[in-house]
């Protein structure tokens, strides 16, 4: 079968760009309002941990889309994708290694080893040593699975692509139900946390058939009410498991709410009910930057304003609005300090070696 390389014209969707800014938002004000709190919140664990879900459904749907109808060049493939994650992530994650050996204080659980930076690097999930070192690192690790599960079946058409994903990753989220897990990486790689994606590769099905747009002629209170009345049952279900190891159907119910997210977010677009907002296209553009970077500045905030009040109760809120927007404009200045400049490179060595397969095709 003639290989195809994956398409990178096709016309940006508002809907995906500004969904992975609000994403990202969403994860960062979970975090900075966590951070201090003695006990854990349900509430903002399950909303940052939405916003990881609305990222998984918008990678399965944004990557079906890029891969075209027909076969790719999954080595292309892998390049372009490694190139956009790798990096900036090694970036982070190195930062967490020099700042964890430079000032130990400052965190809880996070102590480098030689295997654990390797297997942080690698997309290694790990419990002993921790791996990844980064605190949020741990979704790159499912990122990178999907990447080289979709690769693997870059002969099929996009149809038959999508049944496969779906039909494997439903086999592996089954193994973990009925199988003890000996180690974390089986745990890992057969959790319900796979879901995600799947459910992303079938609604970018529903969308390249125009199955979405035909749910446009629906009425715009009934998808909203509909989003709100699943998120409210997602927020409903009791706590009975630490989040990392919840169990299935709570797994079921925040991957409906990421798809009606998602999906009615796209169906809006459709029926032309969205605008362009600068603010809202820049954060999704921000969006990746953001996410590996805040962390970094949550942390710092709360550390100093500990040492500021040590009762820093009357401050909560102020002090998490202050390290909140601190942790925003790190997020956006890696953006343009890293994130940026990688990507023009990525688009320089794209144009020169389109210039350079034209000359070389071109007659003697």
């Amino acid at each position: 079968m003639a290989h195809t390389r994956p398409r990178t014209g096709q016309a940006e969707l508002l809907s995906i760009q500004y969904l992975r800014g609000l994403a990202a938002l969403t994860v960062l004000v979970s975090h900075t309002l966590q951070w201090p709190l003695a006990q854990m919140s349900q509430t903002l664990l399950r909303s940052g941990r939405l916003g990881v879900e609305v990222f998984f459904v918008i990678s399965g749907f944004i990557i079906t889309k890029v891969a075209g109808d027909g076969a790719f060049d999954r080595i292309t493939f892998l390049k372009r994708r490694a190139w956009r994650i790798v990096p900036l992530y090694w970036g982070a994650t190195l930062a967490v290694v020099a700042l964890a050996l430079l000032l130990p204080s400052l965190f809880r659980t996070t102590n480098p080893t030689a295997l654990g930076v390797a297997e942080s690097l690698f997309f290694i999930p790990s419990e002993a040593p921790k791996a990844p070192l980064l605190g949020v690192g741990w979704t790159l690790d499912y990122e990178i699975f999907f990447y080289l599960l979709f690769a693997c079946l870059s002969d099929f058409a996009s149809e038959t692509r999508t049944f496969a994903i779906c039909t494997l990753m439903a086999g592996l989220m089954l193994i973990g139900q009925a199988a003890p897990h000996e180690t974390a990486l089986e745990y890992f790689y057969t959790s319900p946390s796979l879901l995600g994606f799947a459910l992303g590769t079938v609604l970018a099905q529903a969308h390249r058939h125009g199955l979405l747009a035909r749910l446009a002629r629906l009425p715009a209170w009934f998808m909203v009410a509909f989003a709100v009345e699943l998120t409210a049952l997602f927020f409903a279900i009791p706590a009975t498991e630490e989040q990392s190891r919840a169990p299935l159907y709570f797994h079921l119910v925040m991957s409906a709410v990421a798809i009606a997210i998602v999906g009615g977010a796209l169906v809006l677009e459709s029926a032309r009910a969205l605008k362009p907002v600068a603010l809202l296209h820049y954060l999704g553009d921000a969006s990746y930057s953001v996410y590996l970077f805040h962390l970094f500045a949550v942390g710092a905030g709360w550390a100093i304003a500990h040492r500021l009040w040590p009762d820093s109760t009357a401050e909560y809120l102020s002090v998490a609005a202050a390290t909140g927007t601190i942790a925003l404009g790190v997020g956006l200045a890696a953006h343009h300090l890293f994130e940026r400049p990688l990507l023009r490179m990525q688009k320089s060595r794209r144009r020169k070696a389109a210039t350079d397969a034209a000359v070389r095709a071109a007659p003697a």
